[in-house]
């Protein structure tokens, strides 16, 4: 289990990023899902990663892959895909739906971290086709590009369009609408903003249900699906509900968190399959191989329902699953010799990545997978410590350190954070809803002082506190025993201290996330 704090396991991360671009082929990223979906992941995460904590991209590496990009949407269209004339790539040209969404990102991000005006063309270009080829009943058209019949349409199925009856979009228009609300943002192109709304209204009427059930049609075994890429739908309708202030957007997704969520796309402990509906890539044991992208998907739905609607028992959720997924199921230095003896290429794309897994409580390693979670940790940290009118809002116990605060966390047998604010403010700090009232105790400089808990929150008050303070909050964390069930009824029994899983059984050791065993009561 990994004892890094959420900075430097970013900053894992983005080393790890740069790994896995290949100085042999102009510095592209290969060995991944494809060269041109991982290209716009990688500027999503690395622009983002640099603008949160500082993180230096050589000037080579970022000229290198900025030429990349254009050369991967060098075609009439600005589809960002494969380029056929390149030679090493020709065989895996396609034209790939999955790449909508991965464009607008890398153009959002170099708009909006590096002002880049050729991004905003490409963008503007990329939206163009997408309004023209997006048709009435949610299908793109894809006889219309002008690369239709020069290049290989993707026969992946989960992009499949039957004619005449319900299809599950998300693989292809649902999951790129985030990343055209970001780019709206960003530049302010009216055209984002028209097909932002035609692809946001076909998918309230296709994708969700107003009450929060699933939709049946996705999770059908004849549908196959695409948590990921379901989940990132969810994501772009929220955000839209918010940009334009249309709330049923924001409530269907806030009902579908809540009522089916976590019943068929993530379990409590953050496990989230592959697949949606049909299982097309099975473990051993028949379940869908998991992968910790979705599970960052949920955090951040998490996240943004909180802190912008309210929702603030779902930052429980957020805790949780960064300290009991995201963080544990990261490949670490303890992990490496699990590989056995492999090159140093091999080791540097694994050592701080993500990825693909069979075994659901396991690590993997892809690019595409790794600068996901890259981008959910960084939302994460940007959103631990915010100033609001009540004063200094600590949202999240993780490790900080900014310009209004410092926060150390720890978790032995009790749980301790402290807190040094910067400014003299009143403090709030969020806690989890299972710490028992009796347990919380709270000092400020060394001083015992009244608890004052208010709902969610202890408020410290700004009389009592001035810059470089030191707060100091503990409290119990109780044990418990649960179990999650897998597809396949496996069952794993998961033990908790707190918000986070310290054990598990059956224990299968190679890469487990968690690091001992524990014997079942009845063993």
């Amino acid at each position: 289990m990994s004892n890094l704090s959420l900075k430097e396991s970013m900053e894992l991360g983005g080393k790890c990023c740069l790994a896995w671009l290949d100085p042999e082929k102009d510095f592209m990223p290969t060995g991944g899902y494809e060269v041109a979906h991982d290209t716009g992941r990688w500027w999503d995460a690395m622009l983002r990663l640099e603008e949160a904590i500082g993180f230096v991209i050589p000037d080579y590496i970022e000229e290198a892959m900025l030429n990349n990009l254009k050369v991967l949407t060098d075609n009439p269209d600005g589809l960002l895909m494969n380029n056929p004339n390149i030679s090493w790539l020709k065989d895996s040209a396609r034209i790939n739906p999955h790449n909508f969404r991965e464009a607008m990102i890398a153009f959002n991000a170099l708009v909006r971290f590096r002002n880049s005006d050729w991004a905003r063309q490409a963008g503007h270009r990329l939206l163009m086709t997408m309004d023209k080829c997006f048709q009435s009943d949610g299908r793109f058209d894809y006889t219309l590009l002008e690369s239709y019949g020069k290049v290989i349409l993707s026969d992946d199925p989960c992009h499949d369009q039957p004619e005449g009856k319900w299809f599950d979009g998300t693989a292809n228009s649902g999951r790129s609408l985030e990343g055209i609300i970001w780019f709206y943002e960003a530049t302010g192109d009216e055209l984002a903003i028209k097909v932002a709304e035609r692809i946001a209204q076909h998918h309230l009427n296709n994708t969700v249900n107003l009450d929060g059930s699933v939709r049946q049609e996705l999770i059908s075994p004849d549908n196959v699906g695409h948590n990921h890429s379901y989940l990132g739908t969810l994501r772009g309708l929220l955000l839209f509900g918010f940009l334009t202030h249309k709330w049923e957007y924001v409530d269907a997704v806030a009902e579908t968190y809540q009522n089916s969520l976590w019943k068929h796309n993530i379990s409590e402990s953050g496990w989230t399959p592959h697949d949606l509906g049909k299982t097309r890539f099975p473990n051993e044991d028949g379940d869908p191989v998991a992968e910790t992208a979705s599970c960052g998907d949920v955090v951040q739905l998490g996240l943004w329902l909180a802190l912008r609607c309210g929702y603030m028992q779902f930052m429980d959720d957020v805790e949780r699953l960064m300290r009991s997924r995201i963080l544990p199921a990261q490949i670490v230095e303890s992990d490496m010799e699990s590989f056995g003896n492999i090159d140093d290429n091999a080791r540097n794309r694994r050592l701080g990545a993500w990825g693909v897994h069979g075994r659901p409580y396991s690590k993997g390693s892809i690019l595409d997978v790794l600068a996901a979670v890259l981008h959910t940790e960084i939302d994460v940290y940007n959103s631990i410590v915010t100033r609001s009118p009540f004063g200094l809002t600590i949202n999240l116990s993780l490790d900080y350190a900014g310009s209004l605060a410092t926060i150390k966390s720890e978790r032995k047998e009790s749980a301790k954070i402290t807190i040094i604010p910067k400014v003299k403010d009143n403090v709030m700090l969020q806690i989890p809803s299972w710490v028992s009232d009796d347990s919380i105790h709270i000092t400020i400089d060394g001083r015992d002082c009244p608890k004052m808990r208010i709902g969610s929150w202890i408020h410290a008050p700004k009389d009592e506190i001035s810059p470089n303070s030191e707060i100091v909050l503990t409290y119990n964390l109780p044990e418990r025993t649960s179990t999650e069930v897998m597809p396949s009824g496996k069952t794993y029994s998961l033990k908790w201290k707190g918000d986070q899983v310290v054990s598990i059984s059956p224990y299968e050791p190679y890469l487990c996330i968690y690091e001992t065993p524990h014997k079942l009561t009845n063993e």
